[in-house]
């Protein structure tokens, strides 16, 4: 797969097996050279020097054992936390960032706001797996479905369209789960995503006047009868995602002033002032049932 290269702390993440504590140098050494060969390649790193580097980070869970020759990970142990966040990232259906993950846990006060994201499973439990140079964070169980797409796309002369066609493609034309394969832009040059928008890049072999060719050509039949099938579901995605947006913006804004308010009944406790603690109290009370509401709504539009 083209350009698309895990961290070295991830690389580990995907060789280590469930149970396995502890592996030798020259086991995990074997397990990354047959595993990511390519991304070796790419990065122009030996196995050796991918676990050294991923050692070397603070935030790993890999660390040297009784001997130089032995590489452990971190003892592996079920929070609700972790489950929260595999949780969330299968309703998404979609990679996050951390500051994402952060807010997801802080709405459903699972953590405060003074929690240091450091600290976040996502570094340390192997269910979470990073791609190189990017801050989103994918869940390890997820097949990436790039080529897959790719063939698909350039195969009828597809040089773009809106993201949401996409899934749906993913879905009802390759019939990959979302739960289970995901759509990685990031770091793969036969992709772009702009403004919604996934712009597709041919590869060398083809030819460009050809590819200009291909993309003024109207789709064949098969793509009607798809585009036909298709229409409304693309449609109803777009708006659902319009939803969700605006349903996270929403939530952020509710969010925020909760917080002033916490401020603020600190401030009136001090004056002595419980009139006003009261009618925050209130509102606090009106705004944490209204992110509830919000959420259900997010939840019934992944379902």
């Amino acid at each position: 797969m083209e350009g698309l290269v895990y961290t070295p702390s991830s690389m580990l993440k995907k060789v280590f097996r469930e149970g396995e504590r502890s592996l030798s140098r020259q086991e995990l050494q074997n397990r990354l050279q047959n595993t990511h060969e390519t991304s070796l390649i790419t990065l122009q790193l030996s196995a050796e020097q991918v676990i050294e580097q991923a050692v070397a980070d603070e935030l790993s869970p890999f660390h040297i054992g009784g001997s130089h020759a032995v590489i452990e990970i971190d003892g592996v142990y079920r929070d609700h936390i972790a489950d929260e966040l595999v949780r969330y990232f299968l309703e998404t259906k979609a990679p996050l960032t951390r500051e994402q993950c952060l807010k997801k846990l802080r709405r459903n006060n699972l953590v405060s706001y003074s929690y240091d994201g450091n600290k976040l499973p996502l570094f340390h439990d192997a269910r979470f797996v990073q791609f190189n140079g990017s801050d989103l964070w994918y869940l390890s169980r997820w097949n990436v479905a790039n080529d897959e797409i790719y063939s698909y796309l350039t195969d009828r002369g597809i040089k773009q369209l809106p993201i949401a066609q996409l899934h749906m493609i993913v879905e009802h034309e390759l019939g990959l789960s979302r739960r289970e394969f995901v759509f990685v832009p990031e770091g793969d040059p036969r992709f772009r995503v702009i403004d919604g928008l996934v712009i597709v890049s041919y590869t060398d072999e083809i030819n460009h006047d050809e590819n200009k060719e291909k993309s003024a050509v109207q789709i064949n039949q098969h793509e009607e009868e798809v585009a036909v099938t298709m229409a409304n579901d693309v449609k109803t995605a777009s708006i659902w995602e319009d939803i969700l947006c605006n349903a996270q913006d929403s939530i952020e804004k509710v969010e925020q002033r909760i917080k002033e308010m916490e401020e603020e009944v600190l401030d009136h406790f001090k004056q002595n002032n419980m009139a006003a603690i009261s009618q925050l109290v209130a509102e606090k009370e009106k705004n944490e049932s209204i992110v509830k509401a919000l959420e259900k709504v997010m939840e019934l539009v992944n379902a």
